[in-house]
């Protein structure tokens, strides 16, 4: 059977998910060597955006979506965000049932959700037993200014896309994480050293740095480890990269 590590990446739309699951995934694709085994370790993003556009698409009547400015969609049956992460665990489920037994694989899965409590009981329990939990805590107006930053200049065709005023104040403002953060280690049996909450209030390139040694012990620990002594809250700058990084709306 193939070694599969899930990684849930959360946080409000424009918190730096997809960015920073596109380094985790990038970096794991190109050093991901498990210094054990020395087997390497390759990484896939999953997130429910293309899931929710198939579903607008299909709206032909105008029931349960409505177009938004500048573009994109707004949600009006809420029912659908249900049924995407539904949709999304069948997806990220078929992959791995595809994955041949010598593979190691981390999976990224990305989502915004204003109930994750909700959101991870329409999960199988296996679905999220033994994952990792990263959420990415950013301030709602710091959000709404990275994605008009990222739809006016996007770099990134399937990130970059708009997400408007109405959906942020409507439905993503009571966003429940910090209340529910803890109770997830004990409803999901995962560990609450595997539950990490991230200040993404800094550049870019001190993030990939900060978060490097917790890929590096999510792919050196088997499920039942925990990550020793390591905070499990995240924030501290501690040092930049001497590499620039391209500027990318983060």
């Amino acid at each position: 059977m193939a070694r599969v590590v899930k990684l849930f990446v959360l946080g409000l739309p424009g918190s730096g998910k997809s960015a920073l699951s596109r380094h985790i995934r990038d970096y794991v694709n190109r050093t991901g060597v498990d210094a054990e085994s020395y087997q390497h370790w390759s990484a896939i993003r999953f997130n429910d955006y293309a899931i929710l556009l198939d579903l607008f698409y299909r709206d032909t009547e105008g029931k349960r979506f409505k177009p938004a400015k500048p573009g994109g969609f707004d949600v009006i049956d809420l029912n659908v965000f249900n049924e995407a992460l539904v949709v999304l665990e069948q997806k990220v489920t078929t992959y791995i049932d595809s994955l041949n037994s010598e593979e190691q694989k981390l999976i990224i899965i990305e989502f915004s959700r204003n109930d994750y409590e909700k959101a991870f009981q329409l999960f199988n329990e296996s679905f999220s037993k033994d994952a990792y939990f990263l959420y990415l805590d950013t301030a709602l107006e710091e959000c709404k200014q990275r994605v008009n930053h990222r739809a006016a200049h996007p770099t990134n065709e399937e990130d970059d896309y708009p997400v408007s005023d109405y959906i942020f104040d409507g439905y993503y403002c009571r966003d429940n994480w910090m209340q529910i953060r803890d109770e997830l280690a004990k409803d999901y049996k995962v560990n609450k050293e595997s539950v990490w909450t991230f200040y993404n209030d800094h550049p870019y390139e001190t993030a990939c740095l900060e978060i490097k040694p917790y890929i590096e012990k999510m792919l050196n620990s088997t499920p039942q480890e925990k990550l020793d002594n390591q905070e499990p809250i995240l924030g501290k700058e501690q040092m930049i990269l001497q590499k620039e990084f391209a500027e990318i709306g983060f």
